[in-house]
């Protein structure tokens, strides 16, 4: 549901606020005014293209935002986790876009920089406009069959998640056999290469790091003499061994004996004595492990060539084949699968064709199943939104669901037919409209105006509102060549369909605006000789002069369009 929107420098707006609520929203205004304004800047948010025609004159850019509550069922939530995409703990969308006179536009989903086609991605789940406008879900033939299976219901849904499955598994199985039957010849220089590098890498016997390991016992042997001599070197430093001058222990032993006379007669050195004693001590142990060390150096020539050789041995390996050594153990483990799975292939073949075959035949039944929901649904769509259609001044027209499959010698049994399988199963479905008398119903999307789709999709959402995955639906110019009874109903059926979806209608009809649970007015203003338009939520006797100014009257008096007004007002409450 889309709780806010935020408008600055865009087009005539300056600026506004529009805080929309659940059920009906309208927006009134004269001609002129700037409602279309309002559409586009939501149509910029579902991934809209930003024109720098757009930016109010005078300014570098303008800028867009939307605040949605996103429910907790619903499939945004997926798509919007596809992106990466936090929702946070308020469970709300804030997206935002930016139009620059550079030219660039800048689109930000929770803050999270994102295309123009991830919005759209998304935006399909927020909002369907419908009116005179490129974002209208009807117009795409490949969402009619998502409304012909929301009207089937529950059993129509769980058939088709079946014929999903099932298409999936099917496709993993060819996919699968398709890689096993290479050639002959083919699988055989493929095993063969593959053995080799395996016996290859088999014959160095590694070891999980070993290479590491290697080249630190090498870096050891390898400057065994200059360890060995500087070890030596500090022992007698430290101990005064080999050296006429005397060591650290030496040096500091002598210190310890000049003291003691000291502290028999003034203790003031006492700490002093007990810091030496310990640096005595710590000088000890030092030398000792000095000296161990040193005698741990063994200049081995034999070992140091033979780590050489090992580590040739495998530096040759990584070249052929990874950088490390347990990177090329990873590698043996995988060609090794590869090779079972190339000894095995004739086997795997046999099962999988068998699993193929199955799998083909249960995707043919759940599928015809499937069709017989859809063709039974599709009836009974095609009377309600007949008669739904008339009721809206639609009088002569003829709602069709039309189905159309393809056969395909290796698609999948259906009678005694091969057809063509997709995800959603075997059917192609469009809806196809007839609007006038003696015409024969033909594409929405080739014959159908911009007032007819609206009331086409009014009819749809009046039927499917109930089960609806988009929470907010916009209806532009849906009132255009309507009038009398006919408005009043379209009224009713836009604030039924509120109950269960945010409805935000732009109309020009007072049985329309008499309806809205929420009601803001666009006015155009002149200030320093420059149009500007301004939003305002009305509120009670605001709602009384405006929907008077729609009756034709002066909103400003006392007039019976005053009275009529409040006549409306309170009938539609």
């Amino acid at each position: 549901m889309l709780l806010e929107l935020y408008i600055k420098d865009y087009a005539l707006v300056e600026e506004a606020v529009l805080k929309f609520g659940p059920g009906l929203n309208v927006l009134t205004g004269e001609t002129g005014t700037g409602k279309s304004i309002i559409i586009g800047a939501v149509t910029l948010l579902l991934g809209g293209r930003g024109i720098v025609e757009h930016i109010r004159t005078g300014c570098d850019e303008a800028s867009v935002h939307g605040v949605f509550a996103v429910a907790e069922d619903a499939p945004l939530r997926m798509s919007l986790a596809d992106f990466g995409i936090d929702l946070g703990e308020d469970d709300t969308v804030v997206i935002s876009c930016l139009v620059s006179r550079l030219g660039r536009s800048q689109r930000r989903v929770n803050g999270r920089p994102v295309t123009q086609a991830m919005l759209m991605d998304i935006g399909e789940y927020l909002v369907d406009i419908h009116g005179q406008h490129d974002h209208q879900a009807l117009l795409r033939q490949q969402r009619h069959i998502e409304y012909l299976d929301n009207f089937a219901g529950e059993e129509g849904a769980n058939l088709r998640r079946q014929v999903k499955t099932y298409y999936e598994q099917l496709n993993e199985h060819v996919t699968r056999l398709k890689e096993l039957r290479l050639s002959e010849r083919e699988r055989a220089q493929r095993l063969d290469l593959l053995q080799f590098q395996a016996q290859e890498i088999d014959a160095v016997r590694l070891m999980p790091n070993e290479d590491t390991s290697l080249a630190k016992e090498h870096n050891v042997l390898a400057s065994a003499g200059e360890l060995h001599e500087r070890s030596s070197l500090a022992y007698s430093l430290i101990h005064g061994e080999d050296h006429g001058a005397p060591g650290i222990i030496d040096g500091l032993a002598g210190v310890l004996k000049e003291l003691e006379p000291i502290l028999e007669i003034d203790d003031t050195l006492r700490d002093t004595m007990e810091l030496l004693k310990t640096a005595l001590a710590a000088c000890e142990e030092s030398s000792r492990q000095i000296r161990l060390y040193r005698d741990r150096i063994d200049q081995d020539p034999e070992r140091l060539a033979q780590i050489e050789a090992r580590l040739s041995a495998i530096q040759r390996l990584k070249r052929k084949y990874r950088d490390t050594v347990d990177e090329i153990l990873d590698y043996r483990q995988i060609i090794g699968e590869e090779i079972s799975q190339l000894e095995s292939s004739s086997r795997g073949i046999d099962t999988l064709e068998e699993q193929i075959a199955k799998t083909r035949l249960e995707l043919g039944r759940v599928s015809e199943r499937l069709h017989k929901v859809r063709m039974e649904a599709a009836e009974v769509l095609e009377k309600h939104v007949t008669h739904e259609l008339r009721e809206l001044a639609m009088e002569s027209s003829v709602f069709r669901v039309d189905f159309s499959n393809k056969e395909d010698p290796q698609g999948i049994p259906i009678g005694d037919k091969m057809l063509a399988a997709k995800a959603n199963g075997i059917d192609s479905v469009e809806f196809l409209l007839s609007a006038n008398p003696g015409e024969p119903p033909k594409p929405l999307a080739k014959i159908a105006s911009g007032g007819e789709i609206s009331r086409v999709m009014l009819a749809l959402k009046s039927i499917l509102a109930s089960v609806d995955e988009v929470s907010t639906l916009i209806f532009d110019e849906i009132d255009v060549g309507i009038g009398g009874r006919v408005a009043t109903v379209i009224g009713e059926k836009l604030a039924a369909i509120g109950r269960m979806r945010q409805v935000i209608c732009v109309t020009h009809l007072p049985q329309i605006a008499c309806m809205a649970d929420t009601h803001y007015s666009i006015t155009k203003e002149i200030e320093g000789g420059r149009a500007r338009t301004v939003v305002t939520q009305l509120q009670e006797i605001e709602r009384v002069r405006e929907i008077a100014r729609m009756l034709g009257g002066d909103p400003g008096l006392d007039t019976a369009s005053m009275k009529h007004a409040k006549e409306m007002l309170r009938t539609a409450q």
